[in-house]
């Protein structure tokens, strides 16, 4: 995991807003308090920019709930590769969620400095984005 400093910690906003304004990110591992908005930043659905949120009002899944971004990270989690290939599944999107199902071999697996310079331009757009 590498963190990345960022103006967008501390930065609220209804889920609807941050739903919306946070292009190609899904909110992922939450539950009514806290969570996270994952942006897949790799092919093999491995790296991911991962954008914390804590609920300040509300429920998460609530279109008004006001959530507070934490400080953003990139991590990698490295997983069994080529089980779902015997069974015909070589999309990507779904491979990601057969993942999802799978205990990662590595949660916290070296980056590569490729993926990190990526999720930095990644959320310089979003201070720009949200400021």
């Amino acid at each position: 995991m590498k963190t990345i400093k960022s103006s967008l910690q501390g930065t609220k906003g209804t889920f609807g807003y941050l739903r919306e304004a946070l292009p190609n990110f899904t909110l992922a591992n939450w539950d009514y308090e806290h969570g996270f908005f994952d942006r897949v930043l790799d092919d093999r659905n491995m790296v991911f920019l991962r954008l914390p949120v804590k609920v300040v009002t509300g429920e998460l899944d609530s279109e008004d709930a006001w959530l507070e971004i934490g400080e953003p990270f990139v991590l990698r989690h490295v997983y069994q590769t080529g089980v779902e290939e015997d069974i015909g599944y070589m999309e990507p999107m779904v491979s990601g969620v057969m993942n999802q199902f799978q205990e990662p071999v590595d949660k916290d697996a070296q980056i590569d400095p490729r993926w990190i310079r990526k999720a930095e331009a990644i959320v310089k757009e979003l201070e720009n984005r949200l400021a």
